[in-house]
């Protein structure tokens, strides 16, 4: 299925209003799921409607929560969301970095107390789309431990992924937003929905032993992901380690307690502050196309910077609509058909 990506924004839109959302914040979350859909990352767009709805029945998203600053500084700024969802509180705490960064040069934001946080590159991509250079760090609590440490088999991390951005001057901003784990547990879901295998090399059943089957990593008794690295996994482990101390610890979450949502933190960079943002901007080209003039290998068709596969991705989904699998889509269909909200014509 193809989906139009303005009327499906203005239909999840009127969904999560339904559901008591208020209309800023529903625009928020909406806009995020058609854009992570638009841009390829399905783990992180629409296949996530129905886990929300889901969590707004049971309270554990509580929108319209107030926002409280627990902590700030010139350079600094720590926020408690009150469990609202994880793109309301990213998008809040990135803009507070900004602007704390745009006088001090370097600023931290630090988001606690949200919900799943999406697709974490959005937020850097933001930060870019306003001439700053950002880093990202997002890790999860006990619930969402699908990651076993290197040398183990039962999980102990999130898939904690770390994101980066940086402007550009021409061409998209150059966005990298992995996880430290081999997959993400959400790329998991749709395969075992698609009837696929895993990748070799991703994930290990209750036992430890490597497996492909979805189903066996789901279990029960469920199995693990792996740190990415393959025989290097040492260092997706340390990674998923920083990004728990600078997305939670730095925070005060503790990571070994069951928590509904994410911890989040951003570091903005100012290039006014260090060599001009002008003079930055040239280098930042410079780079970008010594990098792209290597000769493309015998399987490629040149050189893409990170980001510009997802930048083409969502100019196409522009033209041609959202794919979207059959049950991701019936998912959505329920949701809707609960709350009496009407499919808008050609969504049908």
């Amino acid at each position: 299925m193809r989906l139009d990506p303005s009327v499906l924004l203005n239909f999840l839109t009127g969904l999560f209003g339904e559901l008591k959302v208020p209309c800023h914040e529903a625009d928020i979350v909406a806009g995020h799921l058609v854009l992570s859909s638009q841009m390829g990352i399905a783990s992180h767009g629409l296949m996530r409607v129905a886990q929300y709805v889901e969590m707004l029945e049971q309270g554990e998203i509580k929108p319209g929560a107030p926002m409280l600053v627990v902590k700030e500084s010139p350079a600094s700024v720590v926020v408690d969301y009150g469990w609202n969802f994880g793109q309301v509180a990213c998008r809040d705490v990135m803009e507070r970095a900004m602007s704390h960064a745009s006088v001090c040069g370097v600023a931290t934001g630090v988001a606690v107390h949200c919900t799943h946080a999406g697709r974490l590159g959005h937020y850097l991509e933001m930060a870019a789309e306003g001439g700053y250079l950002a880093v990202g760090y997002c890790n999860s609590g006990r619930h969402g431990h699908w990651v076993a440490p290197y040398g183990g088999r039962e999980g102990r991390l999130a898939t904690n992924p770390i994101a980066f951005a940086a402007p550009r001057r021409h061409g998209p901003p150059i966005v990298s937003d992995f996880s430290t784990a081999s997959i993400p547990e959400g790329k998991i879901r749709i395969l075992q929905q698609e009837g696929k295998a895993v990748p070799t090399g991703c994930i290990i059943d209750s036992q430890g032993e490597a497996t492909t089957d979805p189903n066996s990593f789901y279990g029960p008794p469920r199995g693990a992901i792996l740190p990415f690295g393959g025989s290097a996994g040492y260092r997706g482990f340390a990674l998923g380690i920083l990004v728990e101390i600078m997305g939670g610890l730095l925070g005060g979450q503790s990571t070994t307690e069951p928590s509904p949502g994410n911890g989040v933190s951003f570091t903005v960079y100012d290039p006014a502050h260090f060599t001009g943002k002008e003079r930055f901007l040239d280098l930042v080209d410079s780079m970008a196309d010594y990098v792209k003039s290597s000769p493309p290998d015998a399987n490629s068709a040149g050189v893409l910077l990170p980001g510009e596969r997802e930048h083409l991705a969502r100019v196409r989904c522009e033209m041609e609509g959202i794919e979207i699998t059959p049950e991701t889509w019936q998912s959505i269909v329920c949701c809707a058909e609960k709350y009496h909200v009407p499919l808008p014509s050609g969504l049908s």
